[in-house]
């Protein structure tokens, strides 16, 4: 199922990119736009949950992907990206418990979600030059993996960890809104170095109810400071 979802998503870029490539060759014929552009990028940035879970703390996350920008005006353009990113959350838990005598001092405690996610985007560059732009849409993301890490030490100060799948306690889906602004440095005749800051929101409940029969309430909040290069398909 897992090789299915990701070989669509794959064949949905591939297509959206070919049909919008397709489309605006024949636009072209009429109306002087500028050139499609390819993208390869990654980044860095921070990602946590917001709903019913209060005791968490942003984590360090990433991402790499690639993209296409399909111009359907002079400063219009739709934005296509595949990206695969690194998400989660940290527990704020007490750094000491007693557990049958037992003191344990935790270390750490956090939640991993890894994502293939489909960005779709409306791109607006606000000045002729095609430098500086805004950009907002949707993204739908499959979970690939999902890991709970905790290591504590015990009062003989051995270290303890615990590293386990846990994907059937999350939702295989996330859907969301993107929304950024960003720069485009270079010759843009040529490839540019691109700049982005970026803010995701999910929309969906990613929880499952636990086995005890309670229910949580949590979205994925991701924000990402993307560096890439793009390069035009064609003069």
């Amino acid at each position: 199922m897992k090789k299915i979802t990701l070989t669509f998503l794959i064949f949905l870029l591939a297509f959206s990119f070919t049909y919008a490539q397709e489309k605006q060759k024949k636009q072209k014929q009429n109306k002087n736009l500028p050139t499609p552009l390819i993208e390869v990028m990654g980044g860095m940035g921070l990602s946590s949950v917001a709903g019913s879970l209060s005791s968490t703390e942003k984590r360090l996350t990433g991402l790499f992907g690639a993209g296409a920008t399909i111009p359907v005006s002079a400063q219009n353009n739709i934005h296509v990206e595949l990206a695969y990113t690194f998400q989660g959350f940290k527990y704020k838990l007490p750094k000491t418990y007693v557990v049958d005598t037992v003191t344990i001092d935790l270390k750490s405690a956090e939640q991993r979600f890894n994502y293939v996610k489909l960005n779709v985007m409306d791109k607006y560059f606000i000045d002729k030059k095609r430098t500086f732009y805004v950009n907002g849409g949707f993204y739908l993301a499959y979970l690939s993996q999902a890991r709970f890490q905790v290591s504590w030490d015990t009062k003989d100060e051995k270290l303890e960890e615990l590293d386990e799948g846990n994907e059937s306690d999350f939702k295989t889906f996330d859907f969301g809104l993107n929304a950024g602004v960003g720069v485009r440095l270079g010759n843009k005749q040529a490839s540019n170095f691109t700049i982005e800051a970026r803010l995701s929101y999910g929309l969906i409940n990613v929880a499952k109810p636990a086995a005890d029969g309670r229910t949580f309430n949590e979205h994925n909040i991701y924000g990402i400071l993307k560096f890439g290069v793009d390069i035009p398909v064609w003069e």
